[in-house]
């Protein structure tokens, strides 16, 4: 599942609801040059990497998606999302916009969900609650601005008002994916075939 919104639309948050709320969820854990923030922690929130290894990454193959935003790179490893399926749970992904599209691009069948605050003073009031200087708010909003158009490219829209509301929202979305037969043609095969054994009823 990939979530990606604005900055400031809640998506760290969201994850970290969706994990508390059922163990099926594990974060896909995201790299990035950018600073740490104060309480964040290096492998757990963000795999925190210099510009040439985030480079030499790259170049080898070895992420899923990359984008380059506010002067700032971020990128998935391929073996962080596979790490989490290989054990039968749902790699969350939050990323930016431009990622999610190259998710969708490269594994159609990947869930995105594209979160909204409520309003644009909600947004700008978190923005500045996590310690963004003026002049970084201003750009985020002018980014959200291209973000925002391409939003009807996801497959589904979440507004994050109330958080507890909100994960319950996007953990339900997930257990509906979950039930779509195409995910579950295994199933539906296992099933005609014993059918098909069966000569009596």
């Amino acid at each position: 599942m990939v979530i990606a919104s604005p900055s400031g639309g809640g998506k760290t948050v969201v994850r970290s609801g969706l994990l508390k709320l059922n163990k099926k969820f594990a974060f896909s854990v995201t790299c990035t040059t950018r600073p740490k923030r104060p309480g964040e922690v290096n492998g757990k929130d963000y795999y925190f990497v210099t510009v040439e290894q985030f480079k030499r990454l790259r170049r080898d193959g070895k992420l899923l998606e990359w984008a380059r935003v506010h002067g700032n790179y971020y990128g998935t490893p391929v073996k962080s999302a596979v790490d989490v399926l290989e054990k039968g749970r749902i790699p969350v992904m939050t990323i930016d916009v431009k990622g999610a599209r190259s998710v969708k691009r490269i594994f159609p069948e990947a869930v995105t969900v594209f979160l909204l605050p409520p309003d644009l003073k909600t947004l700008v009031q978190r923005l500045r609650g996590r310690g963004e200087a003026p002049e970084n708010v201003a750009v985020r909003l002018e980014t959200a601005r291209s973000e925002i158009k391409v939003a009807s490219t996801f497959d589904y829209l979440v507004i994050n008002d109330k958080l507890a509301e909100t994960v319950r929202e996007v953990a339900a979305i997930a257990e509906l994916e979950t039930r779509k037969i195409g995910r579950n043609l295994d199933k539906v095969r296992a099933f005609g075939s014993q059918l098909a054994k069966r000569k009596t009823f």
